[in-house]
């Protein structure tokens, strides 16, 4: 037997849009989820009346106290952006109802004030910076014979004898792909290294930057490690696309609005692929 689900009805739904000024109510987010269609008689809506607790049972943040009316209420809703529906019923220990009750006050707060003209007739948004990693090219070089390796002493120097564990320096060079995934500039990007594993270097990146809308910058990355070894230990190390310890990177990026708010964005990284960002 199917589960009841008390959703919204159409009025419902209209209102939860209308109120927000059809924005996802995500404060990061803030993208427009209506407008023109190739067909003259048609708009594109990505937008959703979500529920902030569920809508039937075992689904996420369920409230079984509320009846039927509070659960498929005005109140109980939130307009999001179909990618940001699907992120808070993912992880529901971070979005919780309480988080989402904020940010839907927040976005009916912004868009009272833009109705009053309290911001005045320049409105501008955060930008949203995300971050992608590619590559990678691997090199290695010598760094000289090991003394663990046995030797003679010939007119008072050591001669290693058949010398077969060296100091290595591994190298790894990547791309790192920062993305303005907003409609709003982003001003002086700058790239902190915040976690346990220490970069090289950051090249490409200008003192002074600006990164436009639904633009993106490539900026070098460099990795290395000293390791002494023999040449198939250091080869083992190296294999990998990502070496182990960016089990340990964490990055942070920070910019700047058109009103000069200060921001920042940290990123983890798992295996060489981005496994959070926090804004």
């Amino acid at each position: 037997m199917a589960k009841r689900r008390d959703n919204f009805n159409k009025p419902t739904i209209d209102i939860l849009a209308k109120r927000v000024g059809y924005l996802c109510s995500n404060p990061v987010c803030q993208k427009l989820t209506v407008g023109a269609n190739e067909d003259e008689n048609k708009s594109t809506s990505i937008g959703i009346a979500a529920h902030i607790t569920a809508a039937s049972q075992l689904g996420p943040r369920y409230n079984e106290h509320l009846t039927f009316e509070e659960r498929s209420s005005f109140e109980n809703g939130i307009w999001l952006c179909s990618n940001c529906a699907t992120l808070i019923d993912r992880d529901i220990e971070k979005y919780t109802k309480e988080v989402l009750f904020e940010w839907k006050k927040v976005a009916e707060d912004k868009t009272t004030k833009l109705l009053s003209g309290e911001y005045g007739m320049k409105f501008s948004g955060k930008p949203i910076i995300e971050v992608d990693i590619t590559g990678a090219s691997r090199s290695r070089y010598q760094n000289g014979a090991s003394a663990k390796n046995p030797f003679e002493m010939y007119e008072g120097r050591r001669r290693y004898i058949n010398p077969v564990i060296f100091h290595w320096v591994l190298s790894w060079n990547f791309k790192l792909i920062i993305l303005n995934n907003s409609s709003y500039p982003a001003y002086n990007l700058q790239i902190e290294n915040i976690g346990q594993v220490q970069l090289d270097e950051f090249k490409n990146l200008p003192r002074k930057n600006n990164l436009s809308p639904h633009n993106s910058i490539e900026i070098d990355l460099v990795y290395t490690e000293n390791i002494e070894c023999d040449a198939k230990s250091a080869d083992s190390i190296l294999k990998p696309r990502f070496p182990e310890k960016f089990a340990d990177l964490v990055l942070r990026i920070n910019y700047v609005d058109e009103q000069r708010n200060n921001h920042s964005t940290v990123v983890q990284f798992k295996d060489g692929l981005v496994i959070n960002v926090i804004s």
